[in-house]
């Protein structure tokens, strides 16, 4: 089996790299205005969260994306289902307050749980191993009274 070069990264692609992103865009663009509308209206915090996050995985804008486009969800339905493919019928639809605050606002409640979520995992970690060292120190005081005084002894070694 021949070594690999020294120094060489290989970086894998995933399935939503930018060149696809943008095929799928255009893609949109020209098949379904109405709908890339209602997208690109309403996935702009996602977009923002895409754009500044650099970390790897992009944890903070995939948490974004998922709550964003939750929010944006029920309005493709509707534009899909009531037949209203015009793009001012969608921009109307898109530019209502109600509608536009329900999209920001999942959005920014992705922005919330990512904010919010380490220090309670960290919490919820932190109070495991206490538990642990507490059953661990539990067992030590067993095997003394077993084994006697001696058991330390040994340990101090």
């Amino acid at each position: 089996m021949a070594p690999r070069g020294k120094g060489k990264k290989t970086k894998g692609r995933g399935a939503f790299s930018g060149l696809s992103i943008i095929a799928s865009a255009v893609l949109l663009f020209v098949v379904a205005l109405p709908t890339f509308v209602t997208l690109a209206v309403g996935l702009l915090p996602s977009m923002a969260a895409f754009i500044f996050d650099r970390s790897p995985g992009r944890m903070m804008a995939r948490c974004v994306f998922g709550l964003n486009f939750s929010g944006v969800a029920p309005y493709l339905l509707e534009l899909w289902q009531h037949g209203a493919q015009s793009v001012g019928g969608a921009t109307q639809h898109v530019f209502e307050p109600l509608a536009l605050s329900i999209m920001y606002g999942a959005a920014g409640l992705g922005w919330l749980m990512y904010l919010a979520m380490p220090p309670i995992i960290a919490n919820i970690l932190n109070l495991s191993a206490q538990r642990r060292i507490s059953e661990l120190r539990k067992n030590q005081r067993n095997l003394i009274k077993t084994w006697g005084d001696s058991l330390i002894k040994e340990v101090d070694r």
